[in-house]
């Protein structure tokens, strides 16, 4: 028996497997409403099938239980899932079906359950759910017994069994004699004669294991296709630990005793896993179960078994071109469909070359995987963006306690993570730095809002303080906290929850409301005169939460607009529009604040801003951002866990938000800092241009007031992002300009001696590199050469001069052509229809639901018809457009065929479907570039019958909430979400029930990492599994190396230089020496590589191949 399949023997080992805290804890459970009425109903069931057949009952194997309540609850008929079902005519089997199923059901609803919110599959529920039953079996036993030991008698009576004793040498010839007894053989087998009981002597020689053995080769189990699950002498069970003292029992007898044997399936010559273990479920259970719920022989997509044959017969009639270390080991059907049989090499066509070879299950990660994992977390952890030192920061906030950090004003519920006060207290000393504040960056999940809210109470305390002393403290003013709509309700309950303090109030919508917890609505549009603002002190512990629209769209430059423009108007009304408007645009041109004439400016109003997802900001142009500046604060707080988003440029916004309000390069600024007496100046500045030429804040020392320019948004737009100077030396000089503002751990993070993300889950990184076929390559090749000709033309006509065709012609796409290849890599099919599946008008045709997957076929034939292909130099076969027959609206297989025809991501992601949503029935997040692909996606996945549903940008934001919570919360709704990266990459919390990840296309590394924070979260407790899907030799594998190339200086600004760096500072470069050996980063001086004449990587090879690693990319 495995270590786990008896952990009911124990109490604490049965606690911990449940999740339980203690032992009481358990028992408790087990006498209460959600365990005890159901083994209450089972044991009064038990005595009715003993009195009538006069026959003991015995457990079956789990595996038998849980094959038989899926047969008899196969096609709705809910024998045992029913509140009255009819039980006169059951046998044990079906009683002890009844209880599993009402224990792991009752236990998945309840939220008092020991499977509510969890992320288990029905097996490993099932699995817990059964040694509970043992446990109450094995309890009920022994209550039944008068006496619970078997002791010594006659002329042995008094000799002592205890567990530090030796083994007396018997007397009998025996030497310790054992009759076992097949208890539960099969009928059937017994009246043919097979053994069902061995005599055993000389035990007090056997080890645990040789026990067992002689057992199975005596009965012969594993030939009859049974393996040992109990052995017990008068109920109780022998195991490893319990040996001895049957040993010494055995030999202290004069008689044999007398060993009861259970036993449990094990088909002939299948080593099947243990259903118990928990990283690795049994998949031939998962196939039996799908089977057994087949209860008629008719083709029916409602049934498990069905859609997953319908997958295997379509995938596998297409050349599989899969590279991969962790690849899908699919099953086959006979021609029936009734019988299931592992198969464990490839059935795709031979004439395909690189195709893979022997297939995996989807394998766990072993603790080695967990253990490089980890590691790899430390890679992106600045140490220069940290702090450590929490006893002093505790001290320096008035934290009384540092082993239970708590600010004075915090509830009693609330406290600090070991990590948080640090985050307080760097804060406080970005505000009193040169720039207005700071970015708090740190990793998805590990808790910014409750730092912002800390902030907040810390000031206060301050204040209060001040107030207490008669101490002079500023005017007071409120706070305001900028966050997305669906977070405004979040960071609302999130301060009630932490503070006793601070007063909260919304400021979003029209409407007069007050929230089910109290919290007011502000009415009306806000003003310098608004009695929010009056001068009290409740003001000052006052926090605003509103959106970044709702702020815009009120006191930004678009409303502005039209207030001037009504001025005009009124002044002249016969002045023409046109006129009207040129003179609106030259009023608002260098506008650097709101006119103070202007009743809605909010300048100087607020002594902090926070803005949560602050990389909305991260262009300083957009209205947003210059509403938010507009508010001249004090301080500026900005939250966000990816401020590089696609590139360096991003960071340019978020400084601009944090400057002085004076202009820092304006001859004044220039002249206090002591520009001027450097020796490149003899005159005035000039313009900015000119003067970012002339004057380098990085070629002065540190310690000079003018190096704090070095901070500004146009030295690093000038200085590092525009400047001719090495990547490597562009993340070094930003490095420094981050130190100064931004504080950010990583997961990996140690601080006081502990890891941050200790209690967040490992990252399976699982890069999947697909092919067409050549026939669908040389459709793609044409498409892919007709955009880059269009581009080649478009550049040559700009700069008058040819342009390179490769990497830098992509980078020049139009988004039209970008879309295209987008497109045509997921479907090739897509090229004929995608000017009528944009996101407008595929808005439209949603009216009525989502189209069908026989309507977008049609769709594509008749654009064929009309539309042929008109593509220069086209490859042979592709000018003449190819019009395949459409297939009848009823034929599910021929549909689902032409849509994986020209589509090897749709093809591995069906096989991936079958296996994690049909036969695991877990749940999977499926983030897409395009509206179009989800749409696609959704009508060929609805097509199979499958609950597939998508998030996107035409639903309102009251379903969107509901369609997230679903996803999230319920166990077995809505098993495959569909969405996109621009729609759902932040702030939505997905990990309740899902671990699978699939990203269909390439995206910026920082929106990938917001989409993989949608699964890994506190509260996740699994391995998360990230499908990344390319296709060779297009677009899709181009256009992420494109991305990792614009990613390299902003990781080289994040980059762990305890583990890349090469301790010399005085240096240009500040990476060691590397080395790749066997698809490994290695150091070159490790003494694995000694002699091997590796080459030493340079600066952007190194940082390429660490953001390859990260991705789960060969190396």
């Amino acid at each position: 028996m495995s270590a786990v399949t008896g952990v009911y023997q124990s109490l604490d080992k049965l606690a911990e497997f449940l999740g339980f805290d203690t032992v009481q804890a358990l028992q408790s459970w087990m006498g209460e409403k959600l365990c005890k009425p159901y083994w209450d109903e089972y044991t009064r069931g038990c005595a009715e099938v003993e009195l009538f057949r006069g026959k003991k009952a015995r457990l079956a194997d789990c595996r038998s239980v849980l094959r038989h309540l899926a047969e008899g609850e196969a096609g709705g008929n809910r024998k045992f899932s029913s509140d009255f079902p009819d039980t006169p005519s059951w046998k044990f089997i079906d009683w002890q079906a009844r209880l599993l199923y009402k224990i792991r059901s009752v236990n998945q609803a309840d939220r008092h359950g020991i499977f509510f919110g969890k992320n288990m599959n029905e097996i490993e529920m099932a699995t817990r759910a059964w040694q509970v039953i043992l446990r109450l079996n094995l309890d009920a036993s022994r209550e039944q017994r008068p006496n619970k030991r078997v002791r010594a008698t006659g002329e042995f009576d008094h000799w002592r069994t205890e567990d530090n004793e030796a083994i007396p040498t018997p007397v009998n010839p025996n030497g310790g004699a054992a009759c076992v007894v097949w208890t539960d053989i099969p009928t059937e087998m017994e009246d043919n004669g097979k053994k069902t009981m061995i005599t055993l002597t000389g035990l007090v020689r056997y080890t645990y294991e040789q026990f067992l053995e002689e057992i199975r080769n005596g009965l012969q189990l594993k030939e009859c296709g049974y393996e040992i699950d109990e052995l017990s002498v008068a109920g109780d069970p022998i195991a490893s630990d319990t040996f001895e003292e049957f040993l010494k029992i055995a030999g202290g007898s004069k008689r044999k005793v007398v060993v009861d044997l259970t036993t449990k399936n094990c088909p002939v010559g299948l080593d099947i896993p243990t259903i118990e273990n928990e990283e690795d479920t049994s998949r031939r259970l998962l196939f039996d179960i799908i089977v057994a719920e087949k209860v008629t022989s008719g083709f029916d997509l409602k049934n498990r078994f069905c859609k997953w044959s319908l997958i295997q017969e379509v995938t596998r009639s297409f050349p599989s071109r899969i590279k991969s270390e962790w690849e899908l080991l699919t099953g086959g059907i006979d021609s029936r469909g009734d019988s299931i049989r592992w198969l464990h090499t490839s059935k795709d066509s031979d004439e395909v070359p690189g195709e893979a070879g022997d297939g995996l299950i989807l394998c766990e990660p072993t603790k080695e995987d967990l253990q490089r994992y980890r590691e790899q977390e430390k890679w992106i952890d600045n140490k220069d963006l940290q702090r450590q030192g929490h006893p002093e920061a505790c001290r320096a906030l008035g934290i009384p306690n540092p082993d239970i950090p708590r600010l004075p004003g915090m509830l009693v519920s609330a406290k600090f993570e070991f990590w948080q006060p640090l985050a307080i207290k760097a804060i406080k000393e970005f505000e009193e730095g040169y720039l207005r504040g700071g970015i708090l960056a740190d990793d998805v999940g590990i808790g910014k809002t409750f730092e912002a809210i800390g902030l907040e109470q810390y000031h206060w305390n301050l204040r209060k303080a001040a107030l207490e002393s008669n101490l002079e403290v500023a005017a007071p003013r409120p706070t305001l906290i900028v966050v997305p709509p669906n977070l405004i309700h979040q960071w609302a309950s999130a301060i009630k929850a932490i503070s006793s303090d601070l007063v909260v109030k919304i400021y979003y919508g029209g409407k007069r409301q007050t929230s089910a917890d109290g919290i007011e609505y502000l009415t009306g549009i806000l003003s310098k005169d608004s009695e929010i603002f009056s001068e009290t002190e409740e003001a000052a512990r006052t926090t605003i939460i509103t959106s970044l629209r709702t702020l815009t769209s009120r006191h930004g430059p678009s409303v502005l607009k039209k207030v001037i423009r009504n001025e005009i108007m009124d002044k002249d009304e016969s002045t023409r529009y046109a006129s009207v408007m040129e003179a609106v645009k030259d009023r608002m041109k260098g506008m650097k604040s709101a006119p103070e004439s202007w009743c809605h400016n909010l300048k100087g109003l607020f002594k902090r801003v926070i803005v949560d997802e602050a990389h909305e900001i991260r262009k300083k142009t957009i209205f947003s951002a210059v509403t938010l500046r507009w508010l001249e604060a004090p301080s500026v707080l900005l939250l966000t866990a990816t401020p590089i988003w696609n590139d360096l440029s991003d960071i340019l916004g978020l400084l601009y938000q944090l400057e002085p309000h004076e202009d820092p390069w304006s001859n004044e600024s220039l002249e206090k800092l002591g520009v001027f007496d450097t020796d490149a100046w003899n005159a005035t500045a000039g313009n900015l241009k000119s003067l970012m030429e002339r004057f380098d804040p990085w070629d002065v020392k540190s310690d000079k007031p003018v190096s704090c320019l070095r901070y500004t948004s146009e030295s690093v737009k000038y200085h590092i992002i525009k400047a001719d100077i090495p990547l490597v030396t562009k993340g070094k000089r930003m490095r420094e300009v981050l130190k100064a503002c931004m504080l950010k751990r990583s997961y990996g993070s140690l601080v006081h001696g502990q890891v941050v993300g200790k209690s967040l889950p490992a990252v399976q990184n699982i890069s999947v590199n697909l092919a067409f076929t050549p026939e669908e390559q040389k459709i793609y090749e044409g498409i892919f050469g007709d955009c880059m000709a269009q581009a080649f033309k478009g550049r040559r006509g700009k700069n008058g001069k040819g342009a390179d065709m490769g990497n830098d012609a992509i980078g020049a796409l139009s988004a039209s052509k970008f879309r295209r290849l987008c497109l045509v890599t997921t479907w090739t099919e897509f090229d004929h229809i995608a000017s009528s599946y944009t996101a407008k008008k595929l808005k439209d045709r949603r009216k009525n639901g989502v189209l069908h997957a026989h309507t977008i076929l049609k769709d594509v034939k008749n654009a064929k018809r009309q539309r042929p292909y008109h593509i220069e130099n086209s490859p042979e076969g592709l000018a003449d457009t190819q019009m395949d027959p459409l297939p009848s609206k009823d034929d599910t297989s021929e549909i689902l065929r032409s849509h994986c025809h020209s589509s090897p991501k749709l093809r591995y992601l069906l096989q991936l479907v079958a296996e994690l949503v049909i036969l695991r029935k877990e749940k999977l997040l499926i983030f897409v570039t395009m509206p179009a692909q989800v749409l696609w996606l959704e009508s060929v996945l609805q097509l199979l019958d499958l609950d597939a549903h998508s998030y996107r940008a035409g639903l309102n934001v009251q379903d969107r909430q509901i369609l997230a919570d679903t996803f999230h919360r319920s166990p077995d709704k809505c098993y495959i979400l569909i969405t996109s990266f621009w729609v759902c990459c932040t702030g939505l919390n997905l990990q309740g029930h899902c671990r699978n990840l699939v990203f269909w296309d390439s995206a910026p590394i920082s929106v990938e990492q917001q989409a993989l924070g949608r699964l890994k979260r506190v509260g996740a407790t699994k391995t998360i599994r990230l499908f990344r899907l390319y296709v060779e030799n297009t677009f899709s594998t181009v256009q992420n190396m494109k991305y990792i190339n614009k990613a390299i200086p902003g990781l080289m600004a994040q980059l762990n230089m305890e583990v890349f760096g090469n301790n010399n500072d005085d240096g240009p470069v500040c990476l060691g020496d590397w080395v790749v050996h066997e698809g490994q980063l290695v150091r070159a001086n490790d003494p694995s590589v000694a002699g091997l004449h590796l080459k030493i990587l340079d600066g952007e090879q190194l940082l390429t191949c660490i953001l390859m690693v990260l991705q789960g990319k060969a190396i």
